[in-house]
C-alpha cells in the first residue's frame, strides 16, 4: 500500500512537471519548477495544512496539475479542515471574512458550492459580516462573485468608493478582481469604465526594479493587471519575481509560492469563476461530503432506514469485546471483506466495544453497520436521510449533543484503535458512511467525543 501512493505520487509530480504551463511569454520551467516544489510539501493527508491547503489547491486546481483524483483528495482534506475549525469555534479564534473568502475560492475553484458546505453558507456569511478593511473587503467580494452570487448595490457602491480612492497595492488589486468578476455579469456591465482610473493608478505603483514591494503584492498586482498594456511591465514584473526564487523551486512558503505560481501561469483568482462545472466529474469525485458535520437539519426518514435505541444505563469504564462474524451467503466466498468497527464513549474512553463483520465485495461501511445492528445492540444507531446520504446521530444509545460540542467522528484505521494512543485527525474517513467502500482487513472506529 505504502508503495502504491508513493508511486502515484511520484506519477503525479511527473506529470505536472512535464505538462505545459503556458504564459504569455511562452513556457516557463520555473513555474514548472515551483509547482513540483510545492507538490513536494504536500503531507500524508493530502494537504499542506491549515489555511496553506486552499492556497495550493487553488494554484494547482487553476492550473490543473495532475490528476482529477489527486485533487480531490486535496479538496476533502481541506473540507475536513474546515469542518473541524467550525466545530471548534469556541477554542479557536474565529475564522476571519478573509479565511472564509479563500475557503469559497478554493472550493468554486472544485465545483463545489460554498452556499451549501453541510449546513453552512459561506457566502451568507460573508455578505452579512463586512470586514473592516478595504482589502479584505475587496476580496470577499471577490469570492462572493466567483461563487455566482449577485453582488449587493451597497457592496458594489463600497467597491467604487475603494476604486476612486488613493490606497495600497493590496487594495488597488483585490478591488480590481472583484469588480472584473462583477461585470462579467450582465447587468453590471454598465460599470465596467470604472475600472481604468484603479488600474492606471496600480501600475503607476510599479517599482524601477519591476516588482511592486513584496512577493504577495507584485503576485496580487499581475494577476489583476492580467493584460499587457502601456501603462505598465509585465515582463519585468515577472523577471523581479523569478529572481527571488529559491533553488528547489519555492518563494520562500506554500503560500506565497502559490500566489505566484497563479501570477506567472496567467491563472489567477480572477479566473474562479470561469470554471467550467458543466463538466461534470466522476461520480466518486462528486462525493464530497465530509464523514463529520454537525448536526445542522433534519430531513424526513425513510421507513426502512435502522432506527433504533440502546439503554443507557451503561456502567463508567466498561470494556467489551465481541469477536462474531457475519457472512452473507455467495457464491464466490472469495470476494467477502471482513473488517473490524470499534465504538468509543468518551474523550477518554470511557466505554469500547469491537466487532468483525464479514461483508460482501463493494459493500459500503453503512451496510456494514446495518449488520453490526443486527448482531449486537450497541450497535444499533439512528440516523436521518440526507440527499447525499445517511447522517448518523446516534449510537449505542448517545445521540450528538451540539450545544455541548459533542459529535461522532468516523475513522479509517491501518490498525485496531488504540485507546491509549487515540488516532489524529488526519485519519477521519474521507467520505460519509454511503460513500465509503470497505475493504478487507479494514478498521473502523466510531468516536464519541467533545470537539
Amino acid at each position: 500500500m505504502h508503495f502504491y501512493f508513493t508511486s502515484f505520487l511520484c506519477l503525479n509530480i511527473i506529470l505536472c512537471f512535464t505538462s505545459e504551463v503556458l504564459t504569455q511569454d511562452g513556457d516557463l520551467p520555473e513555474t514548472q519548477q515551483a509547482l513540483q516544489w510545492l507538490l513536494s510539501q504536500r503531507q500524508k493527508d493530502w494537504g499542506w495544512g491549515g489555511i496553506d491547503t486552499t492556497q495550493a489547491l487553488l494554484a494547482i486546481q487553476l492550473s490543473q496539475c495532475g490528476d482529477q483524483l489527486e485533487r480531490e483528495l486535496t479538496a476533502k482534506q481541506m473540507e475536513v479542515d474546515l469542518v473541524l475549525q467550525l466545530w471548534r469555534h469556541h477554542e479557536n479564534p474565529a475564522l476571519t471574512p478573509a479565511k472564509i473568502a479563500l475557503y469559497s475560492l478554493a472550493m468554486s475553484s472544485i465545483c463545489h458550492d460554498p452556499r451549501q458546505f453541510h449546513g453552512h453558507d459561506l457566502i451568507g456569511s460573508l455578505l452579512h459580516h463586512e470586514a473592516e478593511s478595504d482589502s479584505e473587503f475587496a476580496f470577499c467580494s471577490l469570492a462572493i462573485c466567483s461563487s455566482g452570487t449577485h453582488v449587493r448595490k451597497r457592496h458594489l457602491r463600497r467597491l467604487l468608493n475603494i476604486a476612486n480612492s488613493k490606497h495600497t497595492v493590496e487594495s488597488l488589486s483585490t478591488v480590481i478582481l472583484a469588480l472584473q468578476c462583477i461585470v462579467k455579469d450582465h447587468r453590471n456591465r454598465n460599470i465596467a469604465h470604472y475600472l481604468k482610473k484603479p488600474i492606471l493608478a496600480l501600475a503607476r505603483l510599479q517599482q524601477a526594479d519591476g516588482g511592486f514591494g513584496s512577493l504577495h503584492n507584485t503576485a496580487l498586482a499581475i494577476q489583476a493587471l492580467h493584460d499587457d498594456n502601456e501603462s505598465w511591465n509585465r515582463s519585468l514584473a515577472i523577471s523581479w519575481l523569478l529572481t527571488h526564487q529559491g533553488p528547489s523551486g519555492d518563494f520562500f512558503d506554500v503560500a506565497t509560492t502559490s500566489e505566484v505560481i497563479m501570477a506567472i501561469s496567467q491563472k489567477g483568482v480572477g479566473l474562479v469563476r470561469e470554471v467550467d462545472c458543466d463538466v461534470k466529474p466522476t461520480s466518486e469525485s462528486e462525493a464530497s461530503t465530509a464523514a463529520i458535520i454537525p448536526h445542522l437539519a433534519i430531513l424526513p426518514t425513510k421507513p426502512n432506514m435502522t432506527v433504533s435505541k440502546a439503554n443507557k444505563n451503561k456502567s463508567t469504564s466498561k470494556e467489551a469485546t465481541t469477536d462474531d462474524s457475519i457472512t452473507k451467503v455467495q457464491e464466490d466466498k472469495n470476494e467477502d471483506a471482513t473488517v473490524t468497527y470499534t465504538l468509543w464513549v468518551g474523550s477518554n474512553v470511557t466505554e469500547n466495544y469491537t466487532i468483525s463483520i464479514t461483508t460482501p465485495h463493494n459493500s459500503t461501511f453503512y451496510n456494514v453497520m446495518q449488520l453490526a445492528a443486527e448482531k449486537d445492540s450497541h450497535y444499533e444507531f439512528s440516523a436521518t436521510e440526507w440527499p447525499n446520504g445517511h447522517y448518523v446521530h446516534t449510537l449505542a444509545g448517545f445521540k450528538e449533543q451540539p450545544m455541548s460540542y459533542h459529535y461522532w467522528l468516523l475513522y479509517r484505521l491501518p490498525s485496531l484503535p488504540d485507546s491509549n494512543n487515540p488516532p489524529g485527525n488526519q485519519l477521519v474517513a474521507p467520505t460519509g458512511v454511503d460513500d465509503l467502500i470497505v475493504q478487507d482487513d479494514e478498521h473502523y472506529l466510531f468516536w464519541y467525543k467533545k470537539l
